[in-house]
């Protein structure tokens, strides 16, 4: 090989290494001074990671080894245990049939007759059966509500029991009708237990007396649908009177049962509730996941386990792993750092392309818990695919930011014990990522 070639080759090597070397140590500036010099995130814990999936490396951190409470980031720790032990579709039913008669239990699938799940499946199977219809008690071990939950957040829409069967969304939901210009309730079972109120009522928010199913609640058509909701107090006595009800026919009571040969019948794509998780951030989604996941591993319907499982067998985070109480977020007792979220984002993409993760989480301006956040200038496509987490003086973000020179980088950005409002600090995180959009 010619010499000069050989020292052309490397004078140009050294400058482009030179080059990104020079770029990375200003970018690096950058976020120091957008990071530690804001009086915003000067003002409370505030915890930062970016990350290059292509060639393993952390291109900034901030405070990353520091545990933060992670709110509905969790949903991601959640997700990745639905990736490694659901199969493709959601476990609906598990039943057995004997003679003439169909014995069926819970899974855990949070969609029979969701009002936000079009297609039943389920419901149609037990419809339109010849056999009669034995509802088995199930197993279910765990409380209604997860350790670190507030329980006066009972009667609030984002906060349904936990159970083996839910139905309904295991809620009642305030439904306009714009031709009646009124409200009714739904399930119709509840409507002589449910009050409407004028939105200009003294109490404003949801309201229903605590281990009762009544209900007062003053609905109205500025919220999103979903969020004329309240929870009702779950129990088998009631689901059972709820599906006779809907399936008008009688469902016999079952105590105990063997499924020890039993069939699962299947209600829809995981990817479909997954997908309804992450972008809606829906808890109870998240709670259940955990109980389907248990179907399939044919355990008892106990979150602990799974979770467990889960950390020990998939999900090896070392030397701060994630302290994981629950499947939404709602517990204060989860705690997590930066870095740790990564390692979760880069575990998922162990099971997915990165295509295929940015369709499931929320997108910056365009749905989910970021349609309002994160918009992409005029003419240009979106740049955030990611889960928020909020609970009352925390607010995260974990995702994937796809800069404008090309590259999809794994972030996680994390805000605790901050005193105002969320929006300050979103408004401040939104300075950020759109520095890193045009910077990196």
């Amino acid at each position: 090989m010619n010499l000069n070639y050989i020292i052309f080759f490397l004078v140009v090597s050294t400058f482009f290494s030179s080059c990104t070397t020079i770029k990375g140590v200003t970018n690096r500036k950058m976020m120091n001074k957008s990071l530690s010099q804001s009086p915003l995130f000067d003002s409370h814990l505030t915890g930062f990671a970016l990350y290059d999936p292509s060639d393993s490396t952390f291109l900034y951190t901030w405070n990353e080894d520091k545990y933060f409470t992670p709110a509905s980031n969790t949903k991601l720790l959640t997700f990745y245990a639905g990736l490694t032990l659901m199969r493709d579709s959601v476990p609906g039913l598990q039943y057995v049939i004997r003679g003439d008669s169909l014995f069926f239990t819970g899974t855990g699938d949070p969609t029979f007759l969701h009002p936000d799940f079009e297609e039943q499946p389920i419901f149609e199977m037990l419809k339109d059966t010849s056999y009669s219809l034995h509802y088995v008690k199930p197993k279910f071990k765990d409380e209604p509500f997860a350790p670190g939950w507030s329980w006066e957040d009972y009667e609030y829409y984002f906060q349904p029991e936990r159970t083996a069967f839910p139905i309904y969304g295991n809620t009642i939901r305030y439904v306009y009708d714009s031709a009646q210009n009124g409200f009714s309730v739904q399930p119709s079972f509840f409507a002589d237990f449910a009050d409407i109120r004028e939105i200009d009522s003294e109490k404003l928010s949801p309201y229903r007396l605590i281990n009762t199913n009544i209900f007062s609640f003053a609905p109205d058509t500025a919220r999103s649908a979903y969020k004329n909701s309240v929870p009702f107090k779950t129990s088998d006595e009631l689901t059972v009177t709820l599906l006779e009800d809907t399936l008008k026919r009688k469902v016999h009571w079952v105590e105990s049962f063997d499924f020890e040969s039993s069939k699962l019948a299947y209600s829809r794509s995981s990817m479909e509730l997954f997908a309804f998780m992450l972008k809606r951030s829906d808890n109870l989604v998240a709670e259940q996941i955990l109980y389907l996941c248990a179907t399939e591993m044919r355990m008892p319907l106990s979150a602990d386990p799974i979770r467990s499982f889960t950390q020990e067998e998939n999900l090896k985070i070392y030397p701060k792993p994630p302290i994981w109480k629950d499947g939404s977020g709602l517990s204060r007792y989860n705690l997590v750092t930066p870095k740790s979220m990564v390692a979760v984002m880069n575990y998922i993409y162990t099971k997915m392309s990165l295509d295929q993760m940015k369709q499931v989480l929320s997108i910056g301006g365009v749905d989910g818990t970021l349609k309002n956040w994160y918009k992409p200038r005029a003419g240009e496509p979106p740049y955030v695919f990611a889960k928020t987490g909020t609970l009352s003086n925390n607010h995260n973000l974990t995702g994937i930011i796809h800069t404008r020179s090309g590259k999809d980088l794994f972030f996680s950005f994390m805000n605790n014990n901050y005193a105002s409002s969320s929006r300050p600090v979103k408004l401040e995180m939104e300075k950020v990522m759109q520095l890193i959009y045009e910077k990196y």
